[in-house]
C-alpha cells in the first residue's frame, strides 16, 4: 500500500484511488454510449479507431488518457466535467444476508435456500447506526 500524507496520520492507497478513477472514467463512457443510443462499433467509427480499441478502452486493461476520454464522450455528444472531493476513508466489512428463496425440489416440493454474501466492503457512511 502506498503511503500519502494528504491527511496527517492517515494512510492512503493511491493505487486504489487510481483504479477507482479509471473505473469511474470507463463507466462514464459506457453511460454516455447508452444515453446516446449508439453501439460500440458506432463509437469506434466516430472516434476513427478500430472496434477493438473501444473494447480495450472499456475493459480495464487500458489506461485511459484525458484526451481519449474526451474524444469518446464527444463522439457521444458529451463533454468531461471534472471536480475534486476530499479523500474519505473508513471502509468496513459488512455481511449481507439475503432473504430465504423458495426453489422447487426434484420431488415437487419446495426447499428453502439461504443465500448469504460475506465480505462485502462498503463505505462506513452507508452503514446505519444500530443496524
Amino acid at each position: 500500500m502506498n503511503q500519502w500524507s494528504g491527511q496527517i496520520g492517515t494512510p492512503v492507497d493511491v493505487e486504489l484511488l487510481e483504479e477507482a478513477a479509471l473505473a469511474m472514467a470507463q463507466s462514464t463512457i459506457q453511460n454516455a454510449i447508452n444515453e446516446a443510443g449508439i453501439s460500440k462499433a458506432d463509437l469506434a467509427r466516430k472516434m476513427e479507431r478500430p472496434r477493438s480499441y473501444v473494447s480495450l478502452m472499456l475493459s480495464g486493461r487500458h489506461n485511459l488518457t484525458i484526451k481519449t476520454m474526451s474524444r469518446a464522450l464527444a463522439a457521444c455528444g458529451f463533454e468531461i466535467r471534472f471536480q475534486h472531493a476530499p479523500i474519505v476513508w473508513g471502509w468496513r466489512s459488512k455481511v449481507v444476508a439475503q432473504p430465504e428463496v423458495q426453489q422447487p425440489a426434484d420431488a415437487g416440493t419446495t426447499m428453502p435456500v439461504v443465500v448469504q454474501t460475506t465480505g462485502i466492503v462498503v463505505p462506513a457512511w452507508t452503514l446505519q447506526v444500530g443496524a
